[in-house]
């Protein structure tokens, strides 16, 4: 059965990111199915659905799969309407990745969509389009929703994280093109040293809790061996000549002896690439050693989700951090001339005025390179949405669902004051002295910084929002 995958383009999307959720279950199909993937990412030039429609029905695909952020939300309604309309009627159509499972149930009853396949896809996907192609019921696939004959929605069973991830072929890059990416490369962590840059995943879920979290890999931390991640480096630099590589897991350095291994072999091997966390790394799990081998291997910047810096908030939010271990990881990746970026989240439930400054305080003389100031966002499924069940009213638009929207603010100051607090945070940050000097010292890329960085930030004050 031919099964075409697209990666849509919404009002908000602001990246031209490789749609590595597609890669990965096409590359999963080939191995453990006959099916034929196809894969067509809109985000990547910017075109809309209308200008594939040929191509599509040439495919004449049997399913037709969707994935997307919660941003792109009015485009994954637009497109399956289009196609449904415009496609063989016996063709079924699936929606997958993190909007589709947060908002299961929004997504079956305002679109086309027959089947939603939740957090971690691969074998449920598998498993549902061979239930498809027999015309068996799906009544035992584990991991999916989808609407029953009474038109009621039901939720299977979660499944089972896959156990051993080196089982998961490389991410199937021969269908998209690459080297799209790499004419304007512009990932959700922001700067990049070279053109030729991609995303890289060593690991799967993150064994903490943050109530704020979704966990879309699940709580259990599953790592690929040292050698299967380093034979992905070296067939992205042979076959794609890639200078750069994006680490994007949740929690890299949860095994630490892991991690030092894995940059133990990059400095082994001479590949002579850049590299950055752009998701973020734990801050606590860092020691001497380790950011020796950052500097050798040629790490140039590192995120940390700090998230807050205020004991009381960390605490009500289940931010499992030693901050005297963040600092001092800030403080020595700093001296090592490693940029470093720290996310902040603003708005927390009960967060009080005086919270929010004290983590302006602790952000603008702390150490690190750049910042972003998000606001609180509250999804079903996460600990804080179980808490707050009346913050799942449906949502207006694509920004409702943006991390500068206060769509769903708990704190214990206004709307339009959190606005304020966001953009001053912004401001007072980025116009200390001190701070322009060491993003200079630090950044490989200071014209990528003043041209996106700070790009983003005006946007923030001048829009109330940071797209770029």
């Amino acid at each position: 059965m031919n099964v075409l995958l697209i990666q849509p383009f919404g009002n908000e999307s602001n990246n031209n990111y490789p749609p590595m959720g597609l890669l990965y279950i096409s590359a999963y199909l080939r191995k453990y199915s006959q099916h034929i993937p196809k894969i067509i990412d809109l985000r990547a030039d910017r075109s809309r659905i209308e200008d594939h429609l040929d191509e599509i029905i040439q495919f004449n695909p049997g399913v037709i799969g969707l994935t997307g952020m919660s941003i792109e939300w009015s485009a994954i309604k637009y497109i399956t309407t289009y196609l449904k309309a415009r496609v063989n009627d016996n063709v079924v159509f699936i929606a997958g990745g993190p909007h589709s499972t947060i908002f299961s149930k929004m997504v079956l009853q305002h679109t086309p969509v027959k089947y939603v396949v939740r957090g971690e896809g691969e074998v449920s996907f598998v498993e549902l389009l061979k239930c498809i192609q027999e015309k068996q019921s799906a009544a035992d696939v584990k991991g999916i929703s989808y609407l029953s004959d009474n038109d009621t929605v039901r939720h299977n069973d979660n499944r089972d994280s896959i156990a051993d991830i080196n089982d998961i072929p490389f991410p199937a890059y021969d269908l998209i093109d690459v080297e799209k990416y790499f004419l304007n490369p512009h990932f959700h962590g922001n700067l990049n040293t070279s053109k030729r840059v991609l995303p890289l995943i060593s690991s799967r879920g993150c064994p903490f809790r943050c109530k704020f979290c979704h966990h879309s890999f699940g709580h259990k931390f599953r790592a690929r061996s040292a050698d299967n991640f380093i034979a992905e480096i070296d067939f992205l630099v042979k076959k794609y000549s890639i200078r750069e590589i994006q680490i994007e897991d949740d929690a890299f350095n949860m095994d630490i002896d892991r991690a030092k291994l894995i940059f133990k072999r990059i400095i082994s091997g001479k590949y002579d690439i850049k590299i950055a966390f752009a998701n973020g790394i734990r801050g606590d799990r860092i020691d001497d050693e380790m950011v020796d081998l950052f500097k050798k291997a040629g790490v140039y910047r590192i995120h940390f989700g700090i998230e807050t810096s205020v004991a009381r908030v960390r605490k009500l939010v289940d931010k499992e951090y030693d901050m005297n271990k963040v600092n001092a990881a800030i403080n020595a990746i700093n001296k090592a001339g490693i940029s470093t970026h720290g996310f902040f989240i603003i708005g927390f439930p009960t967060e009080s005025e005086e919270e929010i400054r004290m983590d302006i305080d602790y952000a603008v003389k702390s150490k690190l390179a750049t910042a972003n100031f998000s606001i609180l966002k509250i999804f079903p499924g996460t600990p804080f949405g179980d808490e707050y069940p009346d913050q799942h009213v449906p949502y207006s638009d694509d920004f409702s669902f943006s991390y500068d929207s206060t769509r769903t603010n708990l704190s214990l100051v206004s709307n339009d004051r959190l606005k304020k607090l966001q953009r001053h945070a912004a401001i007072k940050f980025y116009f200390y002295p001190k701070r322009i000097a060491r993003i200079i010292r630090t950044s490989p890329s200071v014209v990528g910084i003043f041209t996106k960085n700070f790009a983003m930030v005006l946007g923030l004050i001048l829009h109330g929002k940071t797209k770029y």
